[in-house]
């Protein structure tokens, strides 16, 4: 007798093996039997004929802190077949955090105080009681570590005391239940920071087996000596080393993405234990705010406000050394959409350019007027840019070290959440995954192409029992028919739930039942060990 059997799917099981037909049968959150288990009997009876049976999708990159705090049905998650992501990437995590530094991250993105805490596991105990519909996996940031030694957004390197604080805190952090620590060198503050500063942290997470993900320095002009680092890191520190959404950037020289896969496999030869992950789309987002030089961070609210209202104050907010975006640099407009505001809804998804010649304007004014008209929440203002060349993408899927992550974060079209966006296609990753590169252009094959959402990403982060289908596995799983899967999102109405996705289920219990949602919620906040 099980709770669930689940007949005549044809069960890609995530190893990248063929796929085959046959029952599963799941008990206690666990899959217990497959094969012909057409004498069985079970509470729940899905008839899986003609559709995918495949473990649940594992997003490896996600910025789901906030909002599965706030709201925590992750229902854009759950819709496309996600039942575990990984939060604290790109340097920014909840935790550790002071009051100050907490209250400061929930302001500036709009999020009024969902709870308190200061240490990690005082975060993943919150976590625990918010009832989260899918399963969580935790990094520590490198910016939340240094702005609890250093101060909120202190803009220079770190002493030798300093970095002792924050090795100690990671530690820490680390036997709380983290996985690993997460870098975000091209951001504030984590730019900053140099190598043996980042080197002392990686040890510190390879004593414990925990994995490095990293956004990188660079991925443009200079994209070798970024990549570069994060494998030294590896190399002197023996971390193991994930490097995030490795799509090059608009700027890259033509051959980025063939000499970063060439350099990946030389360090693995090496004995360097390095993998990757990218995201499905041609098009990124980050913050207004990153476009800005460091020191702007440092500066209290009402002297920045005050730099954006004077014409000195913003020539001296355009010169920026270590620039984010070279189409910013480049001023090429045409190729920048706002895609996130608070004070300027009627303009999302419209380019600078389009706003400019609106306003009678011009690019960096524009970027500064609404800046100014966010007000406490400008740090919530999110650009997107045309930046990942396609051929880029289809060659860094051609390795088989390539996972698939949405590098966005759990929402939902009603609600607290509702209008929030991080990336046009956060509501569709996985189906735009699944046709453009699986199903309709046949990049990889299907096999393969779940393999990239399901073990490669558990095998990176260190879960064994998820990511596959085999007895003892947790049940975490999703069904569907992959001739209807469809991705709705555009940059008009971004905010539509995924088509085609009929199952899922998390740790045995049903998330999404004949493409409906159910009011169940079994996500856990895992931890490591």
């Amino acid at each position: 007798m099980f709770d669930t059997l689940i007949r005549n799917g044809t069960v890609v099981d995530g190893t990248g093996r063929d796929s085959y037909v046959s029952d599963l049968g799941i008990k206690g959150g666990k899959i217990t039997a497959i094969g012909d288990l057409s004498s069985s009997f079970a509470e729940n009876t899905i008839n899986a004929e003609r559709m995918i049976v495949a473990p649940g999708f594992i997003d490896i990159h996600t910025h789901s802190d906030m909002p599965l705090l706030a709201d925590p049905r992750a229902e854009s998650q759950i819709r496309q077949g996600v039942t575990t992501e990984v939060i604290g990437n790109c340097g920014l995590s909840l935790a550790p955090c002071t009051d100050e530094s907490r209250e400061s991250m929930l302001d500036s993105k709009g999020y009024p105080e969902l709870d308190t805490w200061n240490s990690y596991g005082e975060l993943l105990e919150v976590m625990d009681k918010a009832n989260i519909a899918t399963n969580v996996v935790g990094l520590v940031g490198h910016g939340a570590l240094r702005s609890v030694v250093m101060g909120l957004q202190a803009p220079r390197t770190a002493t030798g005391e300093e970095v002792t604080e924050m090795v100690s805190l990671l530690e820490q952090s680390l036997e709380e239940g983290a996985f690993g620590m997460s870098t975000g060198l091209e951001y504030h503050p984590g730019k900053m920071a140099g190598f043996d500063e980042l080197a002392a942290l990686c040890r510190a997470v390879a004593k414990v087996n925990g994995f490095y993900a990293t956004h990188s320095r660079n991925r443009d002009k200079r994209y070798f000596v970024g990549f570069g680092e994060a494998m030294d890191l590896a190399r002197v520190s023996g971390v193991r080393l994930q490097i995030s959404h490795v799509n090059p950037k608009y700027g890259r020289p033509e051959h980025a993405m063939r000499n970063t896969l060439q350099m990946i496999e030389w360090a693995r030869e090496e004995g360097v234990d390095v993998a990757m992950d990218m995201m499905p789309t041609n098009w990124n987002f980050t913050s207004a705010m990153a476009q800005l030089p460091a020191w702007a961070y440092a500066l209290p609210k009402n002297e920045f406000i005050d730099l954006l209202k004077s014409a000195e104050g913003r020539e001296r907010l355009k010169v920026n050394p270590l620039p984010m975006w070279q189409l910013v640099v480049e001023e090429r407009w045409e190729k920048i959409k706002l895609m996130s505001s608070f004070a300027n809804k009627q303009y999302i998804s419209w380019t600078i350019e389009e706003i400019a010649k609106e306003k009678g304007s011009t690019g960096w004014d524009v970027i500064f007027d609404l800046l100014l008209e966010e007000g406490d929440q400008h740090q919530g203002m999110v650009l997107t840019s045309e930046a990942f060349a396609e051929e880029d993408n289809q060659l860094a899927l051609s390795s088989a070290l390539c996972a698939i992550g949405s590098d966005t974060m759990a929402l939902a079209n009603d609600g607290v959440l509702k209008g929030r966006q991080l990336g046009y296609s956060g509501y569709n990753w996985t189906a735009k995954y699944m046709t453009q590169y699986l199903r309709d252009g046949k990049v990889i094959g299907l096999e393969e192409g779940i393999r990239r959402l399901t073990s490669l990403p558990a095998s990176r982060i260190g879960l064994t029992d998820r990511g596959r289908l085999i007895p003892g596995a947790a049940a975490d799983i999703v069904v569907f028919d992959l001739s209807r899967i469809k991705d709705n999102s555009s940059f008009t109405d971004p905010n539509v739930y995924a088509g085609g996705y009929e199952h899922v289920m998390v740790n045995g219990v049903f998330a999404l039942n004949s493409g409906k949602r159910t009011p169940d919620h079994a996500g856990l906040v895992l931890r490591r060990n």
